[in-house]
């Protein structure tokens, strides 16, 4: 024991051997720091999912119901790659499986559309007969995607026919299959927490004067011809977008002769004109055929024909 005992006591007294070990001890302090600011470093980004702009729309028996998913990160900084959504929905308001039965249309959001070659696919299907799935496959490189921000931007847009408008639209998120399969665009980094909590349950009645509302553009002007026997013209016009909306007047040779309305408007706005026949001076313009036409942001909309008779 004696002999073990001054064998240690040399073992410290050597200063090789206690350089030795406290090179060893600064190493495992080291790597133990390291280690502790890489993990007090990392924060979980998560994505919430919501819905937003639903809105009946004019076709088929009963019209449709149109919606966009939206989505956010709780923190700047990642770019959206692959993922999934599933949406619940009413079988009594919508019917059952309305992929299969060709009974949904969906398109996609600012958050999957790009410039060029596609960069994300959207891949559809009924994942039972009563909830909906809506893969967002992400198909370039790392760094290539999408910004993901923290405020609510639309991923993708859902049109579904309506099947029974005396009920409501029951839409949820099905959070437990879609948390684990949201991941940044290396297609390996998760989205944690993932949040679909959100619930959207319109009602779905429609009457036709709603559905009269979504035929956006000039629909009306009355009477036509004028001149003779009634001195002005009435323009009915629901606005198809929002922005600038310009409604010029030409003349057969494609010249322009007056510009009625040069506003800037909501979607869905109602505009009433009144046109007496005069060019922009304040002339009477001639007998003969008038083109109207619906610029909205400097874009060709509609062109409509209007007859002068004097």
């Amino acid at each position: 024991m004696l002999i073990i005992l001054n064998s240690r006591v040399h073992q410290l007294a050597d200063p090789g051997f206690f350089l030795t070990n406290m090179k060893k001890l600064f190493v495992l302090i080291c790597m133990i720091l390291f280690i502790s600011i890489c993990y007090a470093q990392v924060e979980d980004i998560g994505i919430t999912f919501t819905f937003a702009n639903g809105e009946i729309t004019a076709g088929g028996t009963n019209g449709y119901y149109e919606f966009d998913v939206m989505a956010n990160a709780s923190a700047t900084g990642t770019k959206i790659g692959t993922g999934i959504v599933y949406i619940n929905y009413s079988t009594a308001g919508f019917g059952e499986n309305i992929y299969g039965s060709s009974k949904v249309t969906v398109t996609k959001g600012t958050l999957t559309s790009n410039p060029g070659a596609p960069l994300y696919l959207l891949l559809p299907n009924d994942n039972t007969s009563s909830r909906f799935a809506v893969t967002f496959e992400y198909t370039s490189a790392t760094g290539w995607g999408n910004s993901l921000p923290t405020t609510p931007t639309d991923l993708i847009h859902l049109k579904i026919e309506i099947a029974d408008p005396s009920e409501t639209s029951g839409l949820s998120f099905e959070n437990s299959l879609m948390t684990g399969c949201q991941f940044y665009d290396d297609n390996a980094t998760k989205y944690a927490p993932v949040i679909a909590t959100d619930t959207d349950n319109t009602s779905l009645p429609v009457n036709q004067q709603e559905l009269e509302q979504t035929k956006f553009g000039i629909l009306q002007n009355t009477p036509n011809p004028f001149g003779s026997s009634s001195s002005s013209t009435q323009l009915h016009i629901i606005a198809p977008s929002q922005g600038t909306i310009k409604l010029n007047v030409y003349n057969i040779k494609g010249q322009l002769v007056n510009t009625l309305y040069n506003n800037v408007v909501q979607k869905n706005q109602d505009i009433q004109l009144s046109w007496n026949g005069k060019d922009s001076r304040g002339n009477d313009l001639s007998s003969g055929i008038y083109l109207y036409q619906l610029l909205i942001e400097n874009k060709l909309f509609e062109t409509k024909k209007v007859v002068i008779i004097r």
